[in-house]
C-alpha cells in the first residue's frame, strides 16, 4: 500500500497561523516517526503515532493513508476500508487510493468489489501497471481465468499469465465459464465498514463545481480539470512513477433557488434564502424577512475556532440561523453562485460573500516575504456558495510545468488540491509593480476580469 503520497493542501498544510507552529512540529514529527516505524515493520507503533498526528490535522491525506497501511498490516481490514473510503470521497480522482481500497477487498475475499476498484483506477489512469496486475488477481479470485490472463499480460506479469494458461489448459473452457458464473452468484463474506448509499455499486463519479448563469453575469462554464495519479504501493511502502494524467470535465446546472434555500441573482438585487443555517455578509443589505438570529463568525483553523473575526466592519461574516431571506443590493458588483461538488476549493477571503452551512471552511494565509500575505478560505463538502467580484470570474487552465501568475487584486481562487500557491512579485526585478500569486500544478484558477480593464 502507498506510504509516499504527497502532502496536499486540503488539510491546511499550506496555510500558516501564528498560534500553530508547535502543532505543526508535533504533527510532522509524528508522521515521520510513523512512516519510519512502518518501514521497520512495526505496524502497531506506527498506528499509535499516526493517530496522534491526525489529532493535529484530522484530514491530512498522507497521515490517513499511512494509518490505512498500518491497519492493513495489522489485519484490521474493515477499519482500513473505512479510511480509504473516506479518502476517496475527499480525493475521487486519485487512482492510488482506489488501488489501496481494492487491495483491502482482495484480502477480505471480496473479489467483485476489488474488481470495481481496479477498473475505476484504470479509467483514471489506463497505464497503471499495478492496477492492471491487481485486476488480474481479482479476476482470478472470481474464477475468470481468461480475463485474468489478459490483464496479467498487459501488466507484464508473464509468470501469472502462464499460470492462467495452465489453468485454462487443465480445465475445459465450458467448465471455466461455468465456474466464473457460479463465483459471480456466490455470496462473499464481506461486510462494509461504512453504509453505502443506494446505487453505490456504480463507479464513483468525479464531482466538480459549476457556475450558475445569472441574468447579468457571464457563466464560468466548464472547468477543465486534470489530476496526476499518485503512487501505488504493495504491502511494503515503495515509490512508483507518476501515472499518465487523466483529464475529465463534468458539468451540472445550478438553477435559481426555491423556498428551500440558496441564492437568486437579479438585475439589481441578490436574494439570499435561509432555511436552517447560512454564513453570509450583509454589506449592501436592503431588507430582510423571517425569524432569523445572527451571530458574528470567528475564523477557523484546522477545525478549531480562533479568536479572530471573520471579516471586518460592515463586511463581517455572520451566521444566520432560522428561516428567512435577505435582499442585498448589487451596487455595481458581480455576484456568482457556485455549487461545490465535494472537492476542495480555495478563495480569496474578501470574495467569498455567503455559503451554506453544509460547506466546511477553514481560514488561513499564504505568507509573503514582503508582508503582503494572502488571506484565503479553504472550503470543502457539498453545498452552494456566493462570490462577489468586480467583473465576471473567468476560468484559466493551469498545466504542469507552466506556473501561472495572477495579480493579487484579480485573483478569485482555484480548484483542485494539487495546486501549490506562492506569493511573488509580478516582476521579480521590479517589486514596486505589485505582487501576484504564482500557482504551480494542474487544475483551474478563477480570475476577476472586469470589462474594459
Amino acid at each position: 500500500m502507498d506510504s509516499t503520497t504527497p502532502r496536499h493542501v486540503d488539510d491546511g498544510g499550506l496555510f500558516e497561523d501564528d498560534a500553530d507552529l508547535a502543532d505543526n512540529q508535533e504533527f510532522e514529527r509524528a508522521v515521520t516517526d510513523g512512516s519510519d516505524a512502518l518501514q521497520r515493520g512495526h505496524a502497531g507503533g506506527a498506528r499509535l503515532l499516526l493517530e496522534k498526528a491526525l489529532r493535529f490535522k484530522p484530514r491530512n491525506q498522507r497521515a490517513r493513508n499511512l494509518l490505512g497501511l498500518s491497519l492493513f498490516k495489522l489485519g484490521e481490514l474493515e477499519k482500513a476500508e473505512a479510511i480509504y473510503r473516506g479518502l476517496i470521497e475527499d480525493h475521487p480522482a486519485d487512482p492510488t487510493l482506489r488501488v489501496n481500497l481494492g487491495l483491502v477487498f482482495l484480502k477480505l475475499g471480496a473479489a467483485n468489489e476489488a474488481v470495481r476498484c481496479f477498473e475505476t483506477t484504470l479509467d483514471l489512469s489506463p497505464e497503471h501497471r499495478k492496477a492492471q496486475n491487481y485486476l488480474g488477481l481479482a479476476l482470478a479470485q472470481k474464477g475468470e481465468v481468461a480475463k485474468a490472463r489478459e490483464w496479467f499480460l498487459k501488466a507484464g506479469n508473464a509468470a501469472m499469465a502462464q499460470r492462467m494458461e495452465h489453468q485454462l489448459a487443465a480445465t475445459p473452457l465450458r467448465d471455466v465459464a461455468q465456474k466464473a458464473q457460479d463465483t459471480l452468484a456466490e455470496a462473499r463474506p464481506f461486510k462494509a465498514a461504512t453504509d453505502e448509499k443506494p446505487g453505490s455499486t456504480e463507479r464513483v463519479p468525479v464531482s466538480t463545481w459549476v457556475a450558475t448563469a445569472p441574468a447579468t453575469a457571464m457563466p464560468i462554464g466548464r472547468l477543465a480539470l486534470s489530476q496526476s495519479g499518485a503512487v501505488a504501493a504493495n504491502e511494503s511502502p515503495e515509490v512508483d512513477e507518476p501515472s499518465a494524467l487523466a483529464e475529465y470535465t463534468t458539468t451540472r446546472k445550478l438553477s435559481l433557488p426555491s423556498r428551500e434555500g440558496g441564492f437568486g441573482i437579479g438585475l439589481t438585487e441578490v436574494l439570499i434564502q435561509v432555511r436552517g443555517e447560512m454564513l453570509t455578509r450583509l454589506d449592501g443589505l436592503v431588507a430582510s424577512w423571517g425569524q432569523l438570529s445572527l451571530k458574528p463568525e470567528l475564523k477557523r483553523f484546522r477545525g478549531r475556532p480562533t479568536d479572530k473575526p471573520f471579516g471586518e466592519g460592515a463586511r463581517r461574516m455572520l451566521r444566520a440561523a432560522g428561516e428567512g431571506r435577505f435582499v442585498i443590493s448589487r451596487e455595481n458588483r458581480v455576484f456568482t453562485a457556485l455549487e461545490l461538488g465535494d472537492e476542495p476549493a480555495y478563495f480569496r477571503e474578501e470574495v467569498l460573500f455567503a455559503f451554506e452551512e453544509s460547506i466546511v471552511f477553514e481560514n488561513g494565509r499564504v505568507p509573503s516575504k514582503s508582508g503582503h500575505d494572502l488571506h484565503l478560505v479553504h472550503v470543502r463538502g457539498r453545498g452552494k456558495l456566493l462570490l462577489v467580484t468586480v467583473g465576471a470570474p473567468k476560468a484559466v487552465e493551469l498545466t504542469r510545468g507552466e506556473p501561472l501568475r495572477i495579480p493579487m487584486d484579480q485573483l478569485v481562487g482555484w480548484h483542485r488540491p494539487l495546486i501549490q500557491p506562492r506569493v511573488v512579485p509580478i516582476v521579480d526585478e521590479a517589486p514596486e509593480l505589485g505582487i501576484a500569486l504564482e500557482l504551480s500544478g494542474e487544475g483551474s484558477a478563477l480570475v476577476d476580469a472586469p470589462d474594459g480593464r
